[in-house]
């Protein structure tokens, strides 16, 4: 298997084409293609990333991962929080180490970004050990977000590591304040 991976800071329209298609079959199960849960998603992810990092092989897209960074506030304090989207990996090519090597590339990106910490969202119980393996630690707390229409979020399922700042990543982490990623969850 001879598999290729490469980072885009703008996708080529053909391979934004490939792409879609691709988060369509492997990133969403079967329940979940509905039209109205396809918006409230749509509504929740609409950041464009600052960079893409795709897996190929043979020319074929078989991984997918989405750089994201941005200034929020957190204790009024500027904090650059990095941030990993739409992790997914091509449903017969998954438990191969494909999204562990994405990760790891993903998160040197984010340190030479100057982000002093890494946030993603993902359902615990499919993720397994992935996101901690890579330095991860779920949230004790709920953070929020605004939607593109404008509607305020409230979830659970955040994810932080540090990047370039262990103590700002354990403030986070321990702090009883709710982290506010801004407009979108990535």
């Amino acid at each position: 298997m001879k598999i290729k991976m490469k980072i885009f800071p703008k996708l080529p329209e053909k391979v934004q084409e490939e792409l879609g298609h691709f988060e369509l079959e492997n990133f969403y199960r079967e329940e979940e293609r509905t039209p109205e849960y396809l918006a409230t998603e749509k509504d929740k992810y609409f950041s464009t990333p600052k960079a893409w990092l795709l897996v190929f092989e043979e020319n074929q897209i078989i991984g997918s991962l989405k750089l994201h960074k941005r200034n929020v506030k957190f204790n009024n304090k500027n904090v650059m929080l990095g941030g990993l989207g739409g992790v997914c990996v091509r449903r017969d090519k998954r438990r191969q180490g494909i999204a562990g090597v994405m990760i790891e590339k993903a998160m040197k990106i984010l340190k030479e970004w100057e982000c002093e910490v890494a946030y993603l969202c993902a359902h615990i119980e499919e993720s397994g050990s992935l996101y901690p393996q890579a330095g991860f630690v779920s949230m004790k707390n709920p953070y929020t977000y605004f939607g593109q229409s404008g509607k305020l979020y409230e979830e659970t399922n955040g994810f932080i590591a540090p990047v370039k700042s262990l103590d700002l990543f354990k403030k986070i982490l321990n702090s009883e304040q709710k982290l506010h990623l801004g407009k979108g969850n990535w």
